[in-house]
């Protein structure tokens, strides 16, 4: 009985280690299955390495100051022992007593756990600043105040910072618990409170000595900690400044000096009273450094501050300022924007507007907002399929650059029926979505719906760009659940008749269930099934962590990611795009981003991901970013050249919108640059603004094909339109700058800021906004539509630079109330200058505005529909005369016949001349 109790145990032991390594276990798996195995031993080794190395000094140092009071400990607690006993017990009964031995374990064990958990969190969380330490790049850029390059900041800094962390807060404490058990047990005894007297303190040599070797030891840190706070200066905010400013490099940089001095000198003072028995040497150096440092480091600068710098502040703070402004713009590339002035009056002209086709060919009647509910009404095709976005990109059509609206259908299982959601059926069956659905940006049926370039499930389109060999979406936004592939129940592909296609994976990745890895990942997931389930086979593949996001942040979770990747199809597949950053809040000077901890961005990588079988390739596009040049030299291998990428997919690289959104909100106020424009907030900017389901909102930047003043051809661009900035009392919304981002081949990363002229007033947004519900004709029809059972959608306004001036653009929706109907695009708004019209297409409003010579947008391909279905009746750029366009001209020349009749009965009655 007694030996299968010992088996019990082990074996519970036994199960709880591989229960606990079974996440590593499966981890190593993965990471060496995709290719990446270095990405899972360098941090794991590195982190085991720091946190031995780190805690082992910390346990020598615990270790040997607990044995050395170990004797005075046993004393204390025995003789609090005795006394306790002498009261309740007969004397005669044996007295307890605690052993040297069993002290001296507990201590041993006591001083491993601290050290070691101590070491565990750090080295957990500074492994990546130890080795970009050892590996850092230079930025061949100085700060201004000390002249370091700011490698310095980025890589050296945190790790000594991170040293000092682990070194100086457990040793403090071990000093401070170690002299608080001195006291209560009278080893030191005080006999006055004049600690600078002497004999005010009465210590034993044993314990001076031991706390000498501490106190100098944690005053030497002290020191180390006080000169890394001089470099911390330069993130200090006060007043108007973020980073040092007068009172910190006048008052406190002199300050923190004194107190690396005073502390050098108390650690050797302390060190000299293990020689010389006089216990000042420690009070007196611990006692003046608490002195002094609240006095010449606290109290001291505030005085300063608030009585010497902020009643004259621009003038003491406006060379710091300047730094504040430059460093600002260099952390979030703002340096790098070029600014061009633009007239924003010129009269648009015939000429103008056919040299700028390309832009009205791909002006955005789509919506993405309204779109992703069309795309999942009538391209969801089942239940258990879903659009979870829609992307806006750049395709080259039959020899045209057209403006692309594309949606992966993905499987959400969580959609299936509650009666299908069976363990088979979630792990084993719907395991992926299939295909995509794309249209024009600018190409709309007589319905109002989008014309679909890409439709169906199989997915059916006329164009050989879009035409997919492998449709299959195992790794996708909503894949969120790990599942068994290429088991012996075929997986669901997609509906086909009355039955269902079915297919096996047969992708690259996936991990094998190999008799050792079925045990491992059956304690990892919780479940007997990879044993029990005769659907496994030897040729089945586990496929964890499928959800793109999760993915790429488990491969590299260094790398910062933006949150909205994109798809596209390349040479017959689905693939993803995704932008990843190289961010740090270590640049001196620089503003941290409202509810971020960056103050230093760069889209320094792209990353690539297979929707078919999750294969990731990370490809370095900035490879001049000192901070991913020190991430590959610490995973070598890992980022690959951009110049290995293929040209079919470097021709859907967008310029990232969430950094674009970054840049224009730092923008904002950083695009002033002289330090007394800046201080006195002279020209602050703010985003322009529109509405949308009758609320004004930010303008969200807005992606376009469209002709860049001064170039030849249309490019896709991202821009975003700026108005003045507005107080409560006082709103602006005139527009008072835009910015694009390019993208295309050799010019992509270029930011352009073109500013208009601060003495002309030019509509902005909102102002086209309020013009639209002023208009007697427009507002009657909205105010008509939005009701009985309908309401109105106003899609993006687009402020489209054409010819020196503006055209602006907004598609209007109307939608039933009614549950599950879909939002169908009615009318289209265009606007310039002071003339406002609607229309039921862009030719017809162009030609309102600006006479019958204007061009008339031309008319995309179209999809060709699906055998089964009725052929749509294509309105690509709402050209196609409708009834309502009739009645409209019909009422024009009604009201033409009208005036003429007038002006000649007007003849008819005045009174003839007298010859």
């Amino acid at each position: 009985m007694h030996r299968f109790i010992k088996f019990l145990i082990a074996l519970m032991i036994l199960i709880s280690v591989l229960v606990a390594s079974s996440g590593l276990f499966e981890d190593w798996l993965w990471f060496k299955d995709l290719g990446y195995a270095q990405l899972f031993w360098t941090p794991l080794l590195s982190k085991t390495l720091f946190q031995a190395v780190n805690g082992t000094i910390l346990f020598i140092f615990m270790a040997g100051t607990l044995l050395s009071i170990r004797h005075s400990i046993v004393t204390f607690v025995n003789e609090r022992l005795r006394l306790r006993l002498r009261l309740v017990q007969d004397m005669n009964r044996p007295v307890l007593s605690l052993s040297q031995r069993r002290v001296t374990v507990l201590l041993l064990i006591i001083s491993a756990i601290v050290s070691f958990g101590v070491s565990f969190v750090v080295g957990f969380t500074g492994w990546l600043d130890i080795l970009s330490f050892t590996h850092a790049t230079q930025f061949n850029q100085v700060d201004p105040i000390f002249g370091k390059d700011l490698a310095f900041y980025f890589f050296q800094l945190p790790f000594l910072q991170t040293l000092y962390n682990a070194f100086f807060g457990p040793l403090f404490l071990l000093t401070f618990f170690t002299f608080i058990f001195y006291v209560v047990t009278g080893v030191i005894r005080f006999r006055s409170r004049k600690l600078w007297q002497k004999g005010a303190i009465l210590i034993g040599a044993a314990s001076r000595k031991h706390l000498a070797l501490l106190i100098g030891i944690i005053l030497a840190l002290k020191a180390f900690g006080y000169y890394l706070d001089i470099f911390q200066l330069l993130y200090s905010v006060h007043g108007h400044v973020v980073g040092a400013g007068f009172t910190d490099l006048n008052i406190t940089l002199p300050a923190l000096k004194l107190l690396v001095v005073v502390s050098i000198l108390g650690a050797i003072f302390a060190f000299l009273s293990l020689v010389f028995t006089d216990s000042r040497l420690l009070t007196v150096p611990v006692t003046g450094i608490f002195v002094v440092g609240i006095l010449v480091n606290s109290i001291f600068p505030a005085l300063v501050q608030s009585f010497i710098v902020l009643p004259n502040e621009l003038s003491k703070e406006q060379p710091y300022i300047q730094n504040e402004i430059q460093l600002t713009r260099f952390g979030y590339g703002l340096d790098r924007v070029k600014d061009i002035e633009y007239p924003g009056n010129v009269p648009i002209t015939t000429d103008a507007l056919k040299a700028d086709e390309g832009t009205l060919n791909n002006i955005r009647l789509n919506d993405a907002r309204p779109m992703l509910q069309t795309y999942n009404q009538k391209q969801g095709i089942r239940l258990y399929y879903k659009f979870n976005d829609i992307d806006i990109d750049r395709y080259t059509i039959n020899g045209e650059y057209r403006q692309v609206m594309i949606g992966p259908r993905e499987i959400s299982t969580p959609d299936l029926d509650p009666k299908a959601k069976t363990f088979v059926n979630e792990r084993f069956k719907y395991t992926h979505g299939f295909g995509a659905s794309a249209s024009f940006a600018n190409a709309v049926t007589s319905e109002g719906l989008p014309s679909f370039a890409i439709k169906d499930v199989p997915p059916v389109s006329e164009f050989t760009e879009f035409k997919m060999s492998e449709p299959r979406i195992y790794f996708g936004e909503l894949t969120n659940n790990w599942v068994v592939a290429n088991t012996t129940v075929k997986e669901f592909d997609y509906p086909l008749g009355n039955t269902n296609a079915e297919n096996s994976y047969k992708g690259k990745t996936g991990l094998q269930l190999t008799p050792l890895n079925k045990l491992m990942l059956s304690l990892r997931h919780g479940t007997p099934r990879f044993y029990l389930a005769s659907e496994v086979t030897s040729a089945s593949k586990l496929l964890v962590y499928r959800n793109i996001k999760d993915r790429v942040q488990k491969l590299a979770p260094f790398l910062t990611y933006d949150m909205d990747p994109y798809m596209v199809i390349d040479n017959g597949r689905i693939k993803w795009i995704m932008d990843a950053y190289t961010t740090s809040g270590a640049l001196p000077y620089s503003n941290m981003y409202p509810n971020q901890e960056f103050n230093y961005i760069r889209n320094s990588v792209k990353v690539i991901l297979d929707a078919y079988d999750g294969t990731v390739d990370f490809y370095a596009i900035d490879p001049q970013d000192p901070i991913l040049k020190t991430y590959m030299k610490i995973f070598p291998g890992v980022f690959k050249d951009f110049s290995s990428l293929s040209e079919s997919l470097k021709a859907h690289l967008r310029y990232p919108e969430t950094l674009f959104s970054v840049q224009s909100n730092m923008l904002k106020t950083f695009h002033m640059t002289n330090s007394s424009v800046f201080y006195n907030k002279e020209d602050s900017w703010d985003i322009a603004k529109e509405l949308f389901e009758t609320k004004p909102q930010n303008v969200a930047p807005y992606y376009t094909i469209m002709k860049i003043p001064g170039e030849a051809k249309p490019e896709f661009v991202l821009m975003l339109p700026f108005t003045p900035a507005s107080s409560a009392t006082n709103t602006r919304n005139n527009m008072i700058a835009w910015m694009a981002a390019r993208m295309d081949q050799e010019h992509y990363g270029e930011l352009l800021l073109y500013k208009l002229p601060k003495n002309i007033e030019i509509d902005g947004p909102l102002q086209i906004e309020s013009r639209i519900d002023q208009d007697p004709e427009i507002s009657k029809q909205l105010s008509l539509w939005d009701q009985k059972g309908s309401s109105v959608i106003r899609g993006n306004l687009l402020a489209l630079p054409i010819g020196g001036n503006f055209l602006y653009v907004e598609p209007i929706y109307l939608q039933s109330d009614k549950g599950g109907s879909i939002p169908e695009m009615k009318r289209v708004v265009l606007a310039y200058q002071d003339r406002l019209v609607m229309t039921d297409n862009i030719g017809s409003a162009l030609t309102q505005l600006f006479g019958e010579g204007a061009p008339q947008p031309t008319t995309p391909g179209q999809s060709i529909p699906a055998p089964s279905t009725p052929p749509q009746t294509p309105n690509p750029n709402l050209n196609a005369p409708t009834m309502s366009s009739v009645i409209d001209q019909m009422n024009q020349i009604r009201t033409l016949l009208d005036n003429l009749e007038a002006q000649l009965k007007g003849l008819e009655s005045a009174p003839s001349e007298t010859p």
